[in-house]
């Protein structure tokens, strides 16, 4: 337990050192973007190279996976959309951005490598290919559309926003390279590990950098109650997931470390794009992240991941 709390430390130290660093003015927003550009385009796709490399297995598993990640967002979603069906668009649209989908590259997959290596990696990165289908624009695309917002090239854009993402790229790269068994060249492999290693300390420190709290009491009530009903759902989810699978208990135990990631670091843009509370769902997702260390923490040493 002593080794499983020392990496979780680590991680959370991390946080609050991107944080303190924002508070004390040494980071800026300006680096805050810079940090996040180095996540999302180089240290997490280099890092799913390398778990790809080491650790991919054509196995009917992994799809069941990425079909859990996308069916788990479009179940938040649709639950979301029908119970703010009698309530003003702001809202709408603020429940239906913040209640579904997971940050999974920037916050989860970070844990997961750390605790469990490259085979908990891919795990995490198929579902978080069919998470991202949402994430990254779908639930947005969606509900803009279902609210009357509609404007031109809708899908033409959601398909931009989503095949322009980096990570999402390298994952469906990677996995058809690897359906078709084609390895690639030892100085790509060498160098991607090298940077891939960097991408749990640059994510938790944009994590930290990304972080924001205010405590208004409407605020605080309104946040309440999306991350009671997040993390109700992650509860349920998580005991489908662990209970009800027919499938390894390595996997089980990922999909439930999943379930409790917090809110998508892109939901506050979505949110005001729809006339939501954009600050708001910043400030909801800064808690997130508080509660899903917490989380996390407590079921990898409930279930002795690491050990």
């Amino acid at each position: 337990m002593a080794e499983v709390l020392t990496k979780a430390g680590v991680l959370l130290a991390m946080i609050a050192l991107g944080y303190v660093f924002k508070r004390a003015r040494l980071f800026g927003r300006s680096d805050c973007e810079t940090v996040s550009k180095l996540v999302f385009r180089l240290t997490l796709p280099c890092a799913a190279v390398t778990a790809f490399s080491e650790s991919f297995q054509q196995d009917l598993t992994l799809y069941l996976v990425m079909v859990l990640g996308l069916a788990s967002d479009v179940l938040l979603w649709a639950g979301a959309f029908l119970v703010t069906r009698r309530r003003g668009e702001e809202v709408r649209a603020f429940y239906t951005q913040n209640v579904s989908g997971y940050n999974i590259g920037a916050f989860t997959l970070p844990f997961v490598q750390s605790f469990l290596g490259s085979s908990g990696v891919v795990t995490a990165c198929m579902f978080d290919m069919g998470n991202a289908l949402m994430c990254t624009g779908g639930n947005y695309a969606i509900t803009s559309t279902l609210m009357g917002k509609t404007e031109g090239g809708r899908l033409k854009t959601f398909l931009r926003r989503l095949f322009s993402s980096v990570t999402i790229d390298t994952y469906l790269v990677l996995l058809v390279l690897g359906s078709m068994h084609v390895s690639l060249p030892g100085p790509v492999l060498a160098f991607a590990e090298r940077v891939g290693a960097a991408n749990p300390f640059l994510s938790m420190i944009m994590i930290g950098m990304m972080m924001e709290f205010s405590f208004e009491a409407d605020s605080v009530k309104k946040a309440a109650l999306t991350l009671g009903i997040r993390y109700a759902a992650a509860t349920a989810f998580s005991l489908f997931f662990y209970y009800a699978l027919p499938i390894p208990l390595e996997i089980r135990q990922i999909l439930v470390l999943l379930s409790f990631s917090p809110i998508p670091s892109m939901s506050p843009y979505f949110t005001e794009q729809i006339c939501g509370d954009g600050s708001l769902s910043g400030f909801t997702a800064s808690f997130s992240f508080v509660i899903s260390v917490a989380c996390i923490t407590a079921l990898i040493i409930t279930m002795g991941i690491g050990v």
